[in-house]
């Protein structure tokens, strides 16, 4: 079980270690390491979005180390041990303290929200819980459908109000559902409209606020989901969801898509938010748990 889990991650971040261990080959390749060639490693560790902190890090170890001859495993081992000392400290571990557990999960359209809210589903649903999901971007018919989908697809219980309703009382109304039918976990899935920050800020305001008035512990989780192909501007996403609503843990998608998959790093340097989940793949299977030894050999394409 564990050995599939680590060949999908691995095959998840093929592209994103293929641009990185072929660039480490490549600028050691019969030459001693130098500061002219620790320069072209910050360079190559830069453009795999790896972030200019990181980047300069490892640069000023390798330097501080005065290596003259050394491997690419060696290499690859320096640059490990300090991806996981970064990470390690962000990874989670998932607990249900309450008969019934709430996610509101929030990030832009087009970032793999709903996919997500449906991969989530499905893990806890192989754990034996029973699980709900609710489509609280009313405003959004294709959202409705692509979560009714997921629904059928998990054996999920399925909540939403009709087009143009009020997503706080959808809410509202799918908890105390939720409890009634004494599900363990609910999973909300929201609109994600950033071209318009106030009225996005406005809907999560509302929803936290009235959902607070069943249980003030309400929602346990406010996970931020984020599309690993964007690099960089993920970061500025964060911030802006960071100000809208306290996010407990952030999810990245779309890793298989991109070799953007260091990004991750300059995210946990900046935010210091917990990861919780990566996505590699379209399957309901292929949302795995954050583990920062294993997401860094796979980086790494370290055995």
């Amino acid at each position: 079980m564990v050995f599939g889990w680590v060949k999908k991650l691995k095959k998840g971040l093929s592209k994103s270690s293929d641009k990185i261990s072929t660039g480490i080959n490549t600028i050691i390749k019969g030459k001693k390491i130098d500061e002219n060639v620790v320069d072209e490693f910050e360079e190559l560790l830069i453009s795999s979005d790896l972030g200019v902190k990181f980047s300069a890090e490892v640069a000023k170890k390798l330097k501080s180390k005065k290596l003259i001859d050394t491997s690419t495993d060696k290499i690859k081992t320096l640059i490990r041990e300090m991806l996981t000392e970064i990470l390690k400290p962000l990874e989670t571990k998932r607990e249900f303290f309450s008969p019934l557990h709430i996610i509101l999960v929030v990030g832009v359209n087009g970032a793999g929200k709903t996919a997500t809210v449906g991969k989530i589903a499905n893990k806890f649903l192989l754990e034996k819980k029973k699980v709900g999901v609710v489509a609280a971007d009313t405003f959004r018919a294709a959202a409705k459908e692509q979560l009714k989908i997921w629904a059928d697809r998990t054996n999920s219980i399925f909540f939403s109000g009709k087009e143009f309703s009020d997503p706080a009382a959808l809410c509202f109304e799918s908890i105390k559902k939720a409890q009634d039918m004494g599900l363990n976990l609910l999973l909300i899935d929201t609109a994600g409209r950033l071209h318009n920050k106030k009225d996005l800020m406005d809907e999560l305001s509302k929803i936290l606020r009235v959902i607070k008035k069943l249980d003030d512990s309400f929602p346990h989780e406010v996970a931020l989901v984020l599309d690993g192909n964007i690099g960089q501007n993920s970061i500025q996403q964060a911030q802006v969801f960071k100000e809208i609503c306290n996010i407990n843990n952030i999810i990245i998608t779309k890793l298989d898509g991109t070799a953007k998959g260091g990004v991750l790093v300059p995210i946990a340097q900046q935010l210091s938010i917990p990861i919780s989940y990566i996505g590699v793949g379209e399957q309901k299977e292929d949302l795995l748990d954050f583990n920062a030894d294993n997401f860094s050999k796979a980086l790494l394409d370290i055995n």
